[in-house]
């Protein structure tokens, strides 16, 4: 349909597809704090605990184990964080349900960002609420730091059993650089592997540059070989964020092969990022690690023709570091735009730059109005999809959400394009803003022939537009923050 994206009541193929959805639709994952490889097999007793020693994150969102049983069948699984001790101060509880098969599964435990002080211990005791007790826990390979599994769960903490247990572990970073934004853990069968010929896609990638990617390579010729890896922005033909290559001995087992991404290179937080790759020298038959999927944000694809090639797999191993987008508070600027008599808002400051320098013919002006955000993922917030469309030309429109069932389903609607993250903020709750200012939405109706939205803290403007202009109001939508 030619219509505006907006809430179930305004329009009724959003209120179909809404039954169809889950009822809980997952946050975009936060960075990876905290991982150790998986092994690929069931190990231990649920009734074994494990600590986290000089955890690196200033919140813990989730964290993802393996399971192994010889009963298929659904297990509902607890997991508690304590600060410290087997006994200590709880930080968190998650359960989480999930079909387990012959094999090794995948489950995720999401623990909504609760606070960590940088540095500290935090102890994990698991319980199966549900389900036949057949089951068991990877306890991952090697040694691993900072991980440690234990006999039990006596408090304070059980007899030492081993240092690794498989996992990862994601939350807030407490600096902005050299963070891992998108990740996805190896996979433990050596012997499964993907042509460089096919591509790698990271979706929703949080950080605002690329520094340094790592993948795994094996072949069945081993010697020294030189891979390229160019990483591109949104499609298999987009502008190249940086390209480079690795010389090195790559044998007959999956190793690490890490590409250091030159110039510093911005992208915009949220962004789809593409990766080819490429022997340039050497014999054939490198393979790339296919990683332990399904993996959130990480798929490979059958080759790289552009724009997206089709999808095969969610997932390969693949680590990407760079920078995280701020935290701190940016202003959201809007503009009007008299000759389309369509209202534009941006947090961008390269945008807000080129439009009050006179971009676009000097055609967008501000109109003063402006609320503040925050320009990256800070704890307690939520991600802002922005959209636009071309679909009423010469007319064109932008729409800004954060709320994952609309970000969800206008991604759907082929009349509107995801462009990127715009901002942060918190999300209202019962439509009522706990510590910040209400932004209000009215949407014009499509007045001027093509849908636009205007984003307001003032209330005053909101029920001019409502009541005098022949806008539906559509209430708060945005908490914008209060500046002390």
């Amino acid at each position: 349909m030619n219509r505006r994206p907006t809430f179930p009541r305004f329009a009724p193929w959003l209120a179909a597809a809404l039954l169809a959805l889950p009822a809980f639709m997952p946050r975009v994952e936060a960075a990876m704090m905290t991982q150790c490889p998986f092994a690929g097999s069931g190990g231990d007793n649920i009734t074994r605990g494990f600590y986290i020693e000089e955890y690196p994150g200033k919140t813990l969102d989730t964290v993802t184990l393996a399971y192994s049983t010889s009963v298929t069948g659904g297990r509902t699984i607890q997991l508690v964080a304590r600060l410290s001790t087997y006994n200590g101060v709880i930080l968190g509880t998650a359960a989480a349900t999930e079909l387990l098969v012959d094999g090794i599964t995948k489950v995720t435990f999401s623990f909504g960002n609760a606070h960590v002080v940088p540095g500290s211990t935090i102890t994990f005791t698991q319980t199966l609420l549900e389900g036949n007790s057949s089951i068991t826990y990877d306890v991952g390979t090697q040694p691993c730091g900072n991980v440690t599994q234990t006999n039990g769960t006596t408090a304070p903490l059980s007899s030492f059993r081993r240092s690794n247990v498989g996992l990862v572990v994601t939350g807030d970073p407490p600096s902005l650089e050299g963070i891992v934004n998108a990740f996805c853990p190896a996979s433990f069968d050596d012997g499964v592997g993907q042509s460089l010929t096919s591509g790698i896609v990271v979706s929703n990638y949080r950080g605002v540059s690329i520094d340094v990617v790592q993948l795994r390579h094996r072949t069945t010729t081993p010697g020294v070989k030189t891979v390229a890896l160019v990483a591109r922005l949104h499609t298999f033909d987009g502008p190249i964020i940086g390209s480079t290559s690795v010389t090195r001995n790559i044998g007959s087992d999956f190793s690490s092969t890490t590409f250091g991404i030159p110039g510093d290179v911005k992208v915009p937080a949220g962004s789809t990022v593409v990766f080819t790759q490429a022997l340039t020298a050497g014999t054939s038959s490198v393979l790339f690690d296919l990683g332990f999927g399904p993996c959130a944000g990480v798929e490979t694809t059958l080759g790289t023709a552009p724009p997206l090639d089709e999808s095969t797999r969610a997932g390969a191993y693949v680590a990407v570091i760079g920078t995280v987008a701020s935290n701190l508070a940016v202003a959201v600027v809007e503009y009007f735009n008299a000759s389309q008599g369509h209202y534009f808002m941006t947090a961008d400051a390269d945008e807000i730059a080129l439009l009050d320098g006179g971009g676009f013919g000097g055609a967008f002006v501000r109109t003063g109005e402006t609320f503040y955000a925050r320009d990256g993922p800070a704890p307690g917030t939520n991600d802002v999809c922005r959209f636009f469309t071309v679909a009423f030309a010469p007319l064109g429109s932008h729409f800004y959400t954060s709320y994952d069932f609309e970000c969800t389903l206008v991604k759907s609607n082929p009349n509107w394009q995801y462009e990127k993250l715009g901002f942060f903020v918190r999300t209202p709750v019962g439509g009522a803003c706990i510590g910040g200012v209400p932004v209000y939405r009215a949407y014009n109706n499509g007045l001027t022939g093509a849908p636009n939205h205007r984003y307001t803290t003032s209330l005053a403007i909101y029920n001019d537009f409502v009541n005098n202009r022949g806008w539906a109001g559509e209430g708060v939508v945005f908490c914008s923050l209060i500046l002390v």
